[in-house]
């Protein structure tokens, strides 16, 4: 007694069979080459990793001395400014003074008037 199916279904499950090995065929190869392809993506990236982790610590050690430098800067014009900016302002006020007594003098002399006190 045996029960033989369709034909119908018989061709139905040769050719689902066909398509499986056909699948098995085609991705296992790109499957694997997939996996091979991600392996030196990692590869490339830890030695890019391995790169970059001293050029980020150089570059941390250069900010950090740059921002020293900047607080040394800044103090250096503090005192440069305190030194300098004072007597400045008097040669400034003295030189106005002197432009302005002159002034007086040579339009006073040009002019002829003199002055009453």
């Amino acid at each position: 007694m045996t029960q033989e199916f369709p034909m119908a279904l018989q061709v139905a499950l040769i050719a689902a069979s066909c398509v499986i090995i056909v699948l098995a065929a085609v991705l296992i190869p790109v499957l694997l080459r997939l996996k091979d392809q991600l392996e030196r993506t990692v590869t490339a990236v830890e030695r890019l990793e391995a790169e970059l982790t001293p050029l980020a610590r150089e570059a941390r050690v250069a900010v950090d001395r740059l921002g020293d430098l900047s607080g040394r800067v800044e103090h250096v014009v503090g005192v440069v400014s305190g030194l300098f900016l004072p007597p400045a302002r008097v040669f400034n006020r003295t030189a106005r003074l002197l432009q302005t007594g002159a002034t007086t003098f040579l339009h006073a002399l040009w002019n002829g008037r003199q002055v009453r006190g």
